[in-house]
């Protein structure tokens, strides 16, 4: 599990490690995860292959994020392109390893203009994304472009999983859901900007995905494929909610769990920008996810608001405790 010490990799290492050997590579330790760590940097090529000898498969989860990649740009290119380059030749040179998985992000459709069907073929749309999220969502094409052209070239399984924003109970701390969380349980307004307030979002449930990487990753173990080049899944709950949606889905459930002790708000921040989307954007596209379901025998992803009420009740009841 190389960048296995963030939310996505670490989660995803200690499901698989109730059947695989696990080992994580990053440059920071892991937290609860009691298996095997090494100290890895990508960038470090010459190192890469020695580390990885032995190991049967892959699975990148190593991504630097929004916002630290708007900070940091030239470590973003460094770890997310030429990292994931690293990676993949090392997996061609090692004879142990059958295959890498990679996990991918939604932001490769782009988020202003979606309509109709999103299905795996939709294409790459790194231009209507916001300015924040620009550079990531072009390292995100640039790590699919790369796994797709070095599955052309080699016999090894490859695998791309695109994942919705990931919801679980250690979600990161700035992403969208789990601030108005943190601010309704305090009692404290929720607060989108009014410029993005209608802005769809795709989600998917952590549980989703660590299902999702144990299929996949016991196909190409036991060497079951029915694709010659990289197989890529969008590994997303097919309907998008709004930002202004999952405020007030956070609201509505916060309100039931807490027995209506506690009674969030939702305040507008009006910060002078123009708006980006209109009230309408979500209802003109939805996301084909049947290949994903089709390929790993999922019959259904867990739908965003049974998370974030679980999400919620795990944090009352650490509250409580």
């Amino acid at each position: 599990m190389v960048g296995g010490s963030g939310f996505v990799g670490s989660s995803v290492a200690r499901y698989l490690s109730s059947r695989f050997n696990v080992t994580i590579l990053d440059p920071r330790p892991p937290q609860d995860f009691s298996g095997r760590y090494e100290v890895c940097d990508l960038r470090d090529e010459r190192s890469l292959s020695k580390l990885l000898r032995g190991f049967d498969l892959v699975v990148n989860t190593a991504i630097v994020q929004i916002p630290e990649i708007n900070d940091k740009k030239r470590m973003g290119y460094e770890v997310n392109v030429l990292g994931t380059q690293n990676l993949c030749e090392a997996v061609r040179s090692v004879d142990s390893i059958k295959g890498l998985l990679q996990a991918s992000s939604w932001h490769v459709f782009g988020e202003r203009g979606l309509e109709g069907t999103l299905s795996e073929e939709f294409g790459y749309h790194p231009d209507r994304i916001e300015e924040r999220a620009r550079l990531y969502a072009l390292c995100k094409i640039a790590q699919e472009t790369i796994v797709r052209i070095v599955s052309e070239t080699c016999d090894k399984s490859f695998g791309i999983i695109r994942l919705g924003t990931v919801l679980g109970e250690t979600m990161p701390r700035l992403t969208a859901a789990n601030i108005f969380i943190e601010k309704a349980l305090k009692g404290e307004p929720m607060t989108p900007f009014k410029h993005t307030q209608y802005r769809p979002m795709l989600y998917v449930d952590i549980q989703d995905v660590c299902k999702a990487f144990e299929i996949f990753a016991t196909l190409i173990l036991d060497g079951k494929r029915d694709y010659s080049a990289a197989k890529i899944l969008n590994l997303v709950y097919s309907t998008p909610f709004t930002i202004l949606e999952i405020a007030k889905i956070i609201k509505t459930t916060v309100i039931k769990l807490t027995h209506q002790k506690k009674k969030p708000s939702i305040k507008i921040i009006d910060n002078g920008q123009r708006a980006l989307y209109s009230p309408n954007a979500k209802a003109l596209f939805r996301v084909n996810n049947s290949e994903a379901r089709r390929f790993l025998g999922i019959e259904k992803l867990v739908d965003p608001r049974r998370s974030i009420e679980r999400i919620t009740r795990a944090r009352i009841d650490a509250i409580g405790k």
